[in-house]
């Protein structure tokens, strides 16, 4: 990614509300960008990972979308340094599917560590 790509951050609260918030802003950026087409994938793996920021690390969560000539790269940074895990669960589990999906939707996905927490990412075909 050059220094010329276009980029947003914003700061969320430790709440479920988050969640919406972070897909309503997603959908601002692509909309502004003009990169609409992935918005599904892209709002469903950045759910996941916002739900996982507030509901394991119960801190603020920073996301970070960041728009590539060829890629879109969302970053989650929250307060905690336990890493997320990517699990197989059962058909009729009712969590523990938000890692699997973004290993198995996006493109490329991490997690860098910080001295007080982590940043989890995904990149996707914009």
């Amino acid at each position: 990614m050059g220094g010329d790509d276009p980029e947003a951050t914003i700061e969320l609260v430790a709440d479920t509300s988050s969640t919406p918030a972070a897909r309503r802003f997603l959908e601002r950026c692509l909309a502004e960008w003009g990169c609409n087409g992935r918005f599904d994938q892209a709002a469903l793996l950045t759910s996941e990972l916002v739900t996982n920021a507030v509901l394991h690390a119960r801190s603020p969560v920073h996301l970070r979308v960041r728009l590539g000539r060829d890629v879109l790269r969302v970053e989650v940074t929250d307060r905690s340094n336990l890493e997320p895990v990517v699990r197989r669960v059962g058909p009729t589990s009712t969590r523990g599917r938000g890692m699997y999906l973004v290993s198995t939707l996006s493109r490329s996905w991490g997690v860098d560590g910080r001295p007080e927490g982590k940043t989890v990412w995904f990149e996707v075909d914009p």
